[in-house]
């Protein structure tokens, strides 16, 4: 009987090894328009977390571009906001690519943060180090999120 037992419990553990292996997290993207005067909606989500919108700050203003040479660079933040307001607490990679119009890359950006549990509105922020003259070219925003458990 306590051999039975044992070839049940084995059976069952090699049964639900794939499953027990197999890690929990996702890959989601989305193109948004650049964020220049405004907050542009993202909404991707993962379990009860929400990448709500981004917006972009120390942006290279009208001024700098018809100053800057060719080889000038500014450091910009991008800012996204996000809801948790389930009871666990996520892991996030995000990655912003900005894009010309014909989908050529002008600059891209990424950083790792902690979405905090039980959270209404927060924010998490990276730099994206762009050239000056390059700035009024980007019209699209290609957004990965690279949740990690």
């Amino acid at each position: 009987m306590k051999a039975l037992l044992r070839l049940t419990f084995v059976s069952l553990v090699l049964a639900a090894a794939p499953l027990l292996a197999q890690s929990k997290g996702a890959f989601l993207e989305k193109t948004v328009d650049v964020p220049r005067d405004f907050r542009v909606p993202v909404e991707l989500s993962y379990e009860k977390a929400r990448i709500v919108s981004v917006e972009s700050a120390m942006e290279p203003k009208e001024k700098d571009v018809k100053n800057a040479s060719e080889k000038d660079t500014q450091i910009m933040m991008l800012r996204f906001y996000y809801e948790n307001p389930g009871y666990v607490k996520h892991k996030v990679t995000l990655k912003a690519v900005l894009l010309d119009e014909a989908g050529g890359v002008v600059a891209d950006g990424s950083g790792t943060r902690t979405l905090d549990a039980k959270t209404d509105e927060d924010t998490v922020s990276f730099f994206v180090k762009v050239k000056t003259v390059d700035w009024p070219r980007a019209k699209q925003m290609k957004v990965f999120a690279t949740f990690l458990n």
